[in-house]
This record gives structure tokens, C-alpha cells and sequence, in this order.
């Protein structure tokens, strides 16, 4: 991937050098950026198993915390997410392995130093729904507009409710219409509620 943006660089250095009319040179650099966004599986992609493979031949600290975490290689992930340098990943990641865990006091304490966003408000939600807060978990659902995660947070109410067969509907419902990151996590956690992981 560096590759690419060096080459870009070095391209829009030349065309500086030759002085190519600012227009040309837009066009040139908006193609790139469509060209790297396209070819990054994790936003668009449609293949979670194309999007796995990603994972796992990046070589960046985070995505491979991803791969290992999403398969389940806890151990692997924990010193994956050691090598992260970016505190607000780090975090996140943290975070996962502390729902894993199922370390839900450990969690919440993470989450009362995070900025308030979707993944807290998710993460705060999912765990009122592991301790069987009803009061909490309405209060921490009003506050999620994101789609994805509403009906995440109904998989993980029929996963508690003893209804896998149901969360698993509601997962092959969802999968049509996913790319990316969400993919892969909706196919993942319907492959745990089917090996009875979760």
C-alpha cells in the first residue's frame, strides 16, 4: 500500500515538474484515491473470506488483532494488540479482548475514560444485556442511530434469550446488504452462534 502513495507522489511531483495544468492533476490524484479505496477490502468489500485473507496478509498491528480476534486466537491477538502504537486503537482493542473475556467491570472502566460514540454506546449496551439490565440497556440503545448496530444489539438479545436459531435469521437477513468490516463481523458472529462459541 505504501508503495502505491509513494508512486503517486512521485507522479504528482513529475507532473509539477512539467507543469500540467492543476485540473489534470486533481483528476489524476482523485482516480488514485478511488483506485486505494476500492481496493481496500475492509471498506468495500463482498467476500468475507476475501476480507479474512486481508487481515491476515497485512502487516499492520491492528488488522491482524482483527484477524485474530474475529478467529477466535486470543492469546495472538492479545500480543498483536501490544505491538498497536495508536492509544485510541489500542483502546478499542482492549476493549474487545475485555468482552471476550467477558470482564465486564474491567469494560466499563475502559469505556468511562472513551469518548462517548456508537461503540461505546453499543459496548455499554451489550454488556446491560449480559448482566440483564433492562434498565440500562434501553437507556444505552436510545442512543445509537446506527442501523448496523441496532440490529447487532438484537442478535446479541436473542444469543441471551436462548434463541440462536433466531439470531442466526436475523444475521442471514443482514448479510445482503453488508460491505466491509461490518460484513465480516456479522458472518464471524454467525459462525460462532453456529460452532455454539457464544
Amino acid at each position: 500500500m505504501i508503495w502505491i502513495l509513494v508512486l503517486v507522489f512521485l507522479f504528482a511531483f513529475l507532473m509539477g515538474v512539467f507543469q500540467v495544468p492543476i485540473w489534470i492533476m486533481f483528476g489524476v490524484l482523485a482516480v488514485a484515491v478511488v483506485f486505494i479505496l476500492v481496493r481496500n477490502q475492509l471498506i468495500f468489500g463482498k467476500d468475507a473470506e476475501k476480507i479474512m485473507s486481508y487481515l491476515n496478509k497485512s502487516k499492520s498491528p491492528h488488522l491482524q488483532f482483527l484477524y485474530h480476534n474475529l478467529h477466535g486466537n486470543l492469546p495472538a491477538a492479545e500480543q498483536a494488540m501490544g505491538k498497536i502504537r495508536s492509544k485510541k486503537l489500542k483502546q478499542n482493542s482492549e476493549l474487545m479482548l475485555l468482552m471476550e473475556y467477558k470482564q465486564y467491570e474491567k469494560a466499563k472502566e475502559l469505556l468511562s475514560k472513551m469518548a462517548g460514540h456508537k461503540t461505546k454506546w453499543y459496548t455499554l449496551a451489550d454488556i446491560a444485556i449480559n448482566e440483564g439490565d433492562d434498565a440500562s440497556f434501553k437507556q444505552y440503545k436510545d442512543k445509537i442511530a446506527d442501523t448496523f448496530f441496532l440490529k447487532i444489539l438484537e442478535v446479541d438479545q436473542a444469543v441471551y434469550d436462548g434463541k440462536k436459531e433466531e439470531a442466526v435469521a436475523l444475521l442471514d437477513k443482514m448479510l445482503p446488504n453488508l460491505r466491509g468490516y461490518k460484513l465480516l463481523t456479522a458472518f464471524q458472529y454467525r459462525k460462532q452462534i453456529l460452532e455454539g462459541r457464544v
